[in-house]
């Protein structure tokens, strides 16, 4: 395996996940509890216009129907974090899965682009569609981060499992508020879309759940990117 990462490298997972779970929970749900309290406020009034009525109406639904996929995505990461999710794990190429998150993520984000070199080594058990959102989650990420919107990834086999990781010529680390402003449509139909900062809890938890980890890591000669690590087998509960 590669050299343990330096201390002061940023780390997604561990005792580091539930402030960064409150931050992004209260900074996902403040625009549209803003929104739907700002237009629900205009629709108790008698002099509303009917067309002005209509927009109203379709901010709250819309803004509403945000909440609700937001929940759905917090209590995956709940689930994946306290193990109530039952993984179906199967023997899985890393290669491989990460080339189809990339083909899927060129496909979704058309200006995205990410060169995968994967080396060869031993099959990994793990759930092959969780590990996908994971892969997609985090090259996604980091690739829609840089000025270009393209990264590298790499892939390499040691004695214990896989370390993934995925580069982009960024010129500053990525940070929570990166994070947060940033927007990657999901993989599978109807396309919606999650802010970066979502998709990365998704993705430290999916690892967390196979007994790896993700950090965020940035030098100035590589740029700004992540590192996945994950063990070969998934450990036992």
């Amino acid at each position: 395996m590669s050299p343990a990462p330096a201390p002061a490298t940023p780390t997604l997972s561990g005792g580091a996940l539930q402030p960064r779970f409150l931050t992004v929970i209260s900074h996902e749900l403040r625009t549209p509890l803003t929104t739907i309290a700002s237009f629900t406020e205009s629709l108790d009034t008698d002099d509303l216009a009917p067309a002005e009525r209509s927009v109203a109406l379709a901010a709250v639904r819309r803004n509403t129907d945000r909440m609700l996929t937001l929940v759905e995505d917090l209590m995956l990461v709940t689930r994946l974090q306290t193990g109530d999710l039952e993984l179906r794990p199967v023997r899985v190429d890393p290669g491989a899965l990460i080339r189809e998150a990339a083909e899927l993520l060129a496909s979704r984000e058309p200006y995205t682009a990410a060169t995968v070199r994967a080396g060869t080594g031993p099959a990994l058990s793990a759930d092959a569609s969780l590990l996908r959102d994971l892969f997609y989650a985090v090259v996604g990420t980091v690739a829609s981060g840089a000025a270009d919107r393209s990264a590298t990834v790499s892939a390499e086999a040691g004695a214990e499992g896989w370390t993934v990781r995925v580069t982009a010529r960024q010129a500053e680390q990525l940070t929570d508020e990166h994070l947060m402003a940033g927007m990657l449509a999901t993989p599978e139909p109807p396309h919606r879309r999650r802010s970066t900062a979502v998709w990365m809890l998704l993705a430290e938890a999916i690892a967390a759940r196979h007994g790896g980890s993700v950090r965020l890591t940035f030098a100035p000669e590589t740029g700004a990117g992540a590192e996945i690590g994950l063990p070969l087998t998934i450990p036992s509960d």
